[in-house]
């Protein structure tokens, strides 16, 4: 009883999970003293779920043992009925008489197809038969080869992409991922920044309703006369500025500095003048030409 606990002594329910689990250890110690036989059983922690693990391995063991021992007796019932039936056959002395009559060509052919017609799990042998299997095998391995290259394509393929993702990894933790080492810092700021914006969203918001009451109460509205009218004055305006535009055009190309433009049009001045004698005295010129002529008609 010094093994038991003081919840074991007191409680009924568990010294009797204790006893089932016991019950199942030494259960467990003894399949594996018989699987492992004279070998040394490895070290494993015990603990419930190691106990739960391993009846359930030790169970499904056993049927695995059962079902084999069955199939171990069919089969030696099976072989025992074969070979009574041959012993017992009338026909054993003519086949043992024909296999012993055989070449060794002959018996080589035999045995060959006997080991075939065991291979390929037919139970009666023919030629046409042998070639049908050989054909499905030969089209099963195909279809495994083929099978086998596309599974080699895609290998490559996850290959080549994992290449790919390792070298993104490589990338991304490169230095120039890296955060940088004030982001603490920055990250103060920016809280310290959107808590004073928010403490005076508020005030802003009241200013922009305050602005927005006040232009709608001093803006005039506007209506269809008043663009009409607007659009006159700024006809008006424009019509001034092409008289402008045209009056200044006059002056192109006068200097910049007053005394310079006044000299400037003086000297125009004095050319039309020149100019105005200079066509004066060939009208005159050209008058006293003409008239002798006239003269003489």
């Amino acid at each position: 009883m010094s093994h038991l606990s003081q919840a074991t002594i007191f409680s009924p329910s568990v010294a009797r999970q204790q006893r089932a689990a016991a019950k199942d250890w030494s259960y467990i110690d003894t399949w594996l003293s018989q699987k492992f036989a004279n070998q040394a059983i490895p070290v494993f922690e015990r603990n419930p779920a190691t106990l739960k693990a391993l009846l359930a391995l030790a169970a499904a063991n056993e049927t695995a043992d059962e079902e084999q021992e069955l199939l171990a007796r069919a089969r030696e019932n099976a072989l025992a009925e074969v070979q009574g039936s041959i012993s017992n056959s009338p026909n054993t002395e003519l086949l043992h008489t024909l296999e012993d009559s055989l070449s060794p060509e002959g018996q080589a052919s035999l045995d060959t197809l006997a080991q075939l017609s065991t291979t390929l799990n037919i139970s009666h042998p023919s030629p046409e038969a042998i070639g049908r299997k050989f054909l499905e095998l030969q089209t099963t391995s195909f279809n495994l080869a083929q099978a086998s290259e596309r599974v080699y394509v895609m290998q490559r393929a996850l290959h080549a992409e994992f290449e790919r993702l390792n070298s993104l990894r490589e990338s991304l933790e490169s230095p120039e991922y890296e955060a940088a080492s004030d982001i603490p810092k920055q990250t103060l700021d920016i809280q310290r920044k959107s808590k004073i914006l928010a403490s005076k969203l508020p005030e802003i918001q009241d200013r922009i309703a305050a602005l927005s009451s006040s232009s709608d109460s001093s803006t005039p509205k506007l209506t269809v006369q008043v663009v009409k009218a607007e659009e006159d004055d700024f006809k008006g305006w424009l019509e001034k500025v092409k008289d402008l535009e045209s009056q200044v055009r006059a002056f192109h190309g006068l200097p910049h500095d007053t005394d310079l433009a006044r000299l400037e049009l003086e000297s125009l001045r004095m050319e039309l003048r020149d100019l105005t004698r200079e066509r004066d005295g060939l009208f005159e010129g050209l008058v006293e030409r003409e008239s002798p002529k006239k003269g003489r008609r």
